[in-house]
């Protein structure tokens, strides 16, 4: 019996353990971006630490983001001098600029990043869990990454309170080490 027939043999053999290993942590990773992101809310109180009136509710769509399963998303590109008009008034005008400029270079796109997670906006908030937690603390109650002048109000607010090194482009941009 030729020996060619019982070395593809065990080739098939070897490589069929890491052929069926890649296939189901695919099929997995499919399975797991079909899960909804759960959406804890919060009151204003939690959030902040400051009382608010009562006549103040949290909206049911608080922290909901585009779906998950979405692969890319484009939306407007915008020019410097509208990202510059959207950040008047922010703390952190210089910070947020460079980020921007970084991580979707103007642009207002969700798209699968690198971890295998959706990045969201101009700011590219990644997955769902840091929106959800920063957005409610930065007074951003019903709106997602994807309107520019929320992610850049929730942006502001983490950066103001040392959350900068978040976003790999502050260290890219040399805003931090």
């Amino acid at each position: 019996m030729p020996t060619f027939g019982r070395r593809s043999h065990r080739i098939i053999i070897k490589t069929t353990p890491l052929a069926l290993v890649i296939y189901l942590s695919l099929l997995f990773s499919r399975i797991v971006s079909q899960i909804p992101p759960r959406i804890v809310l919060i009151t204003p109180v939690q959030a902040s630490g400051v009382k608010v009136a009562p006549t103040e509710q949290i909206s049911p769509t608080a922290g909901l983001l585009p779906p998950v399963s979405m692969p890319y998303f484009s939306g407007q590109r915008y020019s410097q001098t509208e990202i510059d008009q959207m950040l008047e008034g922010t703390q952190n005008p210089g910070f947020l600029r460079k980020i921007i400029k970084c991580e979707s270079q103007n642009t207002n796109v969700a798209r699968m990043d690198s971890n295998g997670l959706i990045s969201f906006g101009i700011l590219q908030f990644n997955g769902t869990a840091t929106w959800n937690t920063f957005a409610p603390r930065a007074g951003v109650l019903s709106s997602t990454p994807m309107n520019p002048m929320s992610a850049i109000k929730v942006a502001d607010w983490m950066i103001t309170h040392g959350e900068i090194h978040r976003w790999t482009c502050a260290v890219l941009t040399g805003i931090i080490n």
